[in-house]
């Protein structure tokens, strides 16, 4: 038999049991709710952050072009006035 003062404390007892019952129901679904707000922040905060562009063009000056160049335009030079020449030639 049951006494009437264990009916009156687990009476009084049943509003928290019940409130301990339902935050262990939830906490995993809390627990996923949490994890997947930090992997959104983590993608947000990733999206903001510029990333470094990779050095693809870049101009290589070599000292040896000038002067093939200088070459290129004397032989053409050569070329012109070799041309040039005319021969009149009486028969």
């Amino acid at each position: 038999m049951v006494r009437p003062i264990d009916i009156a404390d687990n009476v009084a007892k049943t509003p928290i049991a019940e409130k301990v019952t339902k935050i262990d129901k939830a906490a995993p679904e809390l627990d996923q709710r949490q994890f997947a707000a930090q992997l959104e922040k983590q993608q947000v905060s990733k999206q903001q952050q510029a990333t470094p562009t990779p050095k693809t063009d870049e101009v290589i000056i070599h000292r040896e072009k000038p002067k093939q160049e200088e070459k290129s335009k004397k032989k053409k030079q050569d070329k012109k006035k070799k041309s040039d020449v005319h021969l009149d030639l009486k028969a």
